[in-house]
């Protein structure tokens, strides 16, 4: 089996693709939290494998929450347990992260998968040139081929870009992005070009954002900043505050899309 989370797409298409080359089941983590299904049965020759998203040099924050929460009945330490992060461009110790909310299950191997840029909230950060994504999408393929295949032969690996300065951006930045970063409160709609489609709504892997009574998207402050809504939006009419303002939107391309 297979849990995930995605935001963007990046790690959905990842999670789909090892799926379907491994012939595993997959289960959203957006979805298991929602319906508040924490327990699953593993049969004994089974794969527990996760795949996620990158926030500041940490694993997705829901995913640790799930992970911490979960139950796995017929988990045995001849289980084969793996992840499959996606990231920018370096994950920092996201790994250890990953070991540590696992508790008592224990990793066997771990990959990172190079996708698009999506992080556009503070100075510096922006969507990748057109070019670089073309570059990372067409690395991507043969990419998570190797990963699966890695998997089905039950290898035990850290497969990696941990990146420079890792302890200090995964240990001390990626703390301070979960207390401080998740907040919602800056996000604005820009009432002039808003068409009220509801794509942020669709968009929104948590179901945060919902129309209110006047036909404007607002946020209920369950947000995991994966940035889905503003990316989505098909008239740019979502910021959040003044740092997204002039920043590229990714989407990930059609053909990836299932």
């Amino acid at each position: 089996m297979i849990f995930w989370f995605s935001g963007t797409g990046n790690s959905r298409w990842v999670a789909e693709q090892l799926a379907r080359q491994l012939n595993d089941r997959l289960i959203s983590i957006a979805d298991a939290i929602s319906a508040a299904e924490y327990r699953y049965t593993i049969a004994a020759d089974e794969r527990l494998g996760f795949v996620f998203p990158i926030h500041s040099w940490g694993p997705a924050p829901i995913v640790l929450r799930f992970i911490k929460q979960m139950h796995i009945d017929g988990y045995s330490t001849s289980t084969y347990t793996w992840m499959a992060c996606t990231c920018g461009d370096e994950c920092g110790h996201a790994v250890a992260l990953w070991q540590k909310a696992l508790g008592r299950i224990k990793g066997n191997a771990a990959f990172s998968v190079q996708m698009p840029n999506t992080y556009i909230c503070l100075p510096g950060f922006d969507v990748d040139a057109p070019d670089v994504v073309t570059r990372k999408l067409a690395a991507a393929e043969p990419r998570v081929e190797h990963i699966a295949l890695s998997i089905a032969q039950r290898r035990c690996t850290i497969d990696v870009v941990e990146g420079p300065k890792a302890t200090l951006k995964s240990r001390v930045v990626y703390p301070l992005f979960k207390h401080y970063g998740h907040s919602d409160r800056a996000f604005k709609v820009n009432t002039a070009v808003c068409t009220r489609c509801g794509t942020c709504v669709k968009a929104c892997p948590v179901g945060n954002v919902a129309i209110d009574e006047s036909g404007t998207p607002r946020w209920h402050h369950r947000c995991e900043l994966c940035l889905a809504c503003i990316h989505a939006c098909p008239q740019r009419a979502i910021e959040r505050g003044t740092a997204t303002v002039k920043k590229g939107r990714y989407h990930l391309p059609n053909k990836y899309k299932q």
